[in-house]
């Protein structure tokens, strides 16, 4: 019996949430705000979603949900570079548009459990003004070695579609004369001017999560992803040549692979939780990234938890990127038949500052009457990003800030 109590705990410690008893459904409602400015570009985000899910059964679940995306603010249309804005002094190389969208993803799942295995699958459809996405998921989990090791495996494809601008029929096979596309008006419909690509997305993960002690435990996850397909901006324009200015173009095929190591321990005396993560990433354009992150939670009493995070993140810039393309900032020329305008696809390095209070209570009565448990969570991050070798027009962006607030509260009924 003392085994199985320090077994919980550490269980507990990895999910950060102490474990809930048995419930029939769990609804959860979550709100979150995005701002980043940067320089020339303002974007406002707000994610509202909903879930519902329901367990008539031990061995069944059934969830479903929405979620969507309200964006507003500008982006770049035209990137050069410090070498040809100095010979273009007059040229109006960098210009913005509004930009306006609402993503719309209902989604559903299912969950089969016998004894200590359990069965997922799930699917999600996304919609946007330029972008339609339709995924399927599914996994499998087994506890071991009297639930101190959980093993889970997972797999998820995506059929995607990207509206385009139609290019001239001269210029099909040359991608150094495709113009951007201006608008997603007409996207998805009999529009002559516009047209549809495709893009497919295979998604593997493995993790293996493990109770050491009852305040010590690790978990180890490896993911995996291939793309194929139209993976560009379509908006987005290059200057590639004195007076050229062409859509971004980039490779067609991607896989990319990362392995990340969490470590959770519990001190007892001062009832706090520290988490410790490590993660590695690589894929086939040459983008090598780094990211650390600590948090440490503290439990006030037993309803009441606060916890601040940080994290630093820094990455390689891909194969192909350059900040001028035309060839008159040595060493920074060309990079053979790809050119980008993305400034994440650039070296850089970032960190973010978070701090998150949580309200969470599973009493003997019912709340209200109806609720057996309830749970409030409020989180605020700052996120710094700095871009060094990154340039619109000559003119370096330095470093966008995102402030990132999220409300998420969950009631068991």
């Amino acid at each position: 019996m003392q085994l199985k109590k320090a077994l919980l705990l550490a269980f507990a410690v990895l999910l950060v949430a102490p474990k809930a008893k048995a419930q029939l459904a769990e609804f959860d409602t979550s709100h979150t705000v995005f701002y980043e400015a940067p320089t020339k570009t303002h974007m406002f985000v707000y994610s509202p979603s909903a879930d519902l899910q329901v367990t008539p059964w031990e061995w069944l679940s059934v969830r479903g949900g929405w979620t969507a995306d309200v964006v507003s603010g500008a982006s770049v249309a035209v990137k050069a570079g410090q070498a040809y804005a100095a010979r273009h002094p007059g040229t109006d190389i960098v210009s913005t548009a509004s930009v306006r969208d609402f993503r719309n993803s209902p989604h559903g799942g299912i969950t089969l459990r016998k004894d200590t295995v359990a069965f997922s699958a799930d699917y999600a459809y996304s919609t946007e003004n330029d972008y339609r996405s339709n995924a399927i998921g599914v996994s499998a989990r087994t506890d071991t070695y009297e639930h101190t090791s959980q093993f889970e495996i997972a797999y998820a494809h995506n059929w995607d579609s990207v509206c385009d601008r139609v290019q001239s029929q001269t210029n099909l096979d040359t991608p150094v004369f495709y113009r951007a596309l201006e608008s997603s008006t007409g996207c998805f419909t009999s529009a002559p001017l516009r047209t549809t690509d495709s893009i497919g997305i295979d998604s593997f993960q493995g993790s293996w999560t493990q109770a050491w002690t009852p305040v010590l435990s690790t978990q180890l996850v490896y993911t995996a992803q291939i793309l194929n397909g139209f993976q560009a901006n379509p908006y987005r324009a290059v200057v590639i040549a004195e007076g050229t200015e062409a859509q971004e173009h980039e490779p067609e095929n991607r896989a990319r692979q990362a392995v990340a190591v969490r470590a959770n321990y519990f001190f007892k005396p001062i009832k706090a939780a520290l988490h410790l993560g490590v993660r590695g990433y690589w894929d086939t354009w040459d983008i090598k990234s780094g990211t650390g992150d600590a948090e440490l939670e503290k439990y006030l009493g037993e309803p009441f938890r606060v916890s601040a995070r940080a994290r630093v993140y820094k990455q390689s810039g891909a194969l192909f990127w350059s900040d001028d393309y035309t060839g008159g900032n040595a060493p920074l020329g060309p990079r053979g038949q790809y050119w980008t305008g993305d400034r994440e696809l650039s070296p850089f390095w970032s960190w973010l500052l978070g701090v998150r209070a949580t309200f969470a209570v599973n009493p003997d009565k019912r709340i209200l009457g109806v609720m057996s448990g309830f749970r409030a969570r409020l989180t605020f991050d700052i996120n710094n990003y700095s871009y060094d070798e990154y340039t619109l027009g000559g003119t370096s962006i330095g470093n966008a800030h995102a402030y990132i607030g999220s409300l998420d509260v969950t009631a068991l009924f």
